[in-house]
């Protein structure tokens, strides 16, 4: 009798998920099993991994914080959730106590909670100093599974090729604490729209970046203002460019796990150059050290 798995993924970012690929298909290839998905609704794991053959299916859920009455109810409802779904193992890729006591909770035989410590709802600090992407890949490895699969690309929409003239820019990150200056893309965006049709994006939320667009950029038919569309459209398009500019952020991992060639601006105080870890080609900018201008020449060199 085949055993159900379920992984219980509480990150928010899009580049979690890409994170989170070596351990799905390392679980997939062992146990000859696809894997009910539990994902905090905001990083829209349905439509990253629409392409995947590790899915059997993706629930998403609310994994905000909030008061400590509404936060037992959750707890509760959030272990009858997981015992509805009868599976007979959970992985639970976070250490937030609001679904490490639920899982602990739950009827599952066998429970594995990443970063838990000694205490039962202890946390584990040891890791801290990894970022996200190698905290993974450590407790992936303490799992000890009978195959390891070290992929962090996407399956490939079926769309058309990618053409050499298409460029993806992405404006903002996460928190906007990784943002470089607007009137940095700015440059790069009036230098490449000469020859090449470029996909501008950030979040929907962020619509007051349009005003520091003039009229001749914002209604420039070589130019496409990608930030109502959803993230599986988002993936199609990033999959026709040939590069992806921007801050260290979703849209980068993204343009990463496509294997594009990624130019990827990052300030050390808030973020380091994670998505590295996807693919090892992309190049890195750190807005530190480099000045603007010599960050703009170097993109728009490597690109044209």
């Amino acid at each position: 009798m085949k055993k159900k798995l379920l992984v219980i993924i509480g990150a928010r970012g899009i580049g979690d998920l890409i994170y989170h690929l070596p351990l799905l298909r390392s679980l997939h290839k062992s146990y000859k099993e696809k894997i009910i998905i539990l994902s905090n609704k905001v990083n829209q794991a349905g439509e990253v991994y629409k392409n995947e053959n590790f899915v059997k299916k993706i629930i998403d859920f609310d994994n905000n914080r909030y008061g400590f009455v509404k936060t037992i109810k959750n707890i509760v409802e959030f272990k009858n959730k997981i015992n509805k779904l009868n599976v007979d193992k959970i992985i639970l890729t976070a250490n937030y106590r609001r679904l490490a006591i639920p899982v602990l909770l739950s009827n599952a035989r066998k429970k594995y909670i990443f970063g838990l410590g000694n205490l039962i709802i202890d946390k584990d600090k040891s890791l801290n100093h990894l970022t996200i992407s190698e905290r993974l890949m450590k407790y992936t490895k303490d799992l000890r599974l009978p195959v390891e699969v070290n992929n962090f690309f996407l399956t490939k929409p079926k769309i058309k090729k990618e053409f050499k003239n298409k460029i993806f820019i992405n404006i903002d990150s996460h928190h906007d604490q990784n943002n470089w200056p607007i009137n940095n893309y700015l440059q790069i965006i009036k230098i490449l729209m000469k020859k090449n049709i470029l996909y501008i994006n950030f979040s929907p939320d962020k619509k007051h970046f349009l005003t520091y667009f003039p009229k001749k950029l914002l209604f420039s038919n070589k130019i496409h203002y990608t930030y109502k569309k959803k993230i599986f459209e988002i993936i199609n398009t990033i999959e026709t460019c040939s590069h992806v500019i921007g801050n260290e952020s979703g849209p980068i991992c993204l343009g990463s796990s496509l294997k594009k060639n990624v130019h990827a601006i990052y300030l050390p105080i808030y973020t380091k150059p994670e998505s590295k870890i996807i693919f090892k080609k992309n190049k890195y900018y750190n807005a530190d050290r480099l000045s603007a201008d010599k960050i703009i020449k170097k993109i728009i060199k490597s690109i044209t």
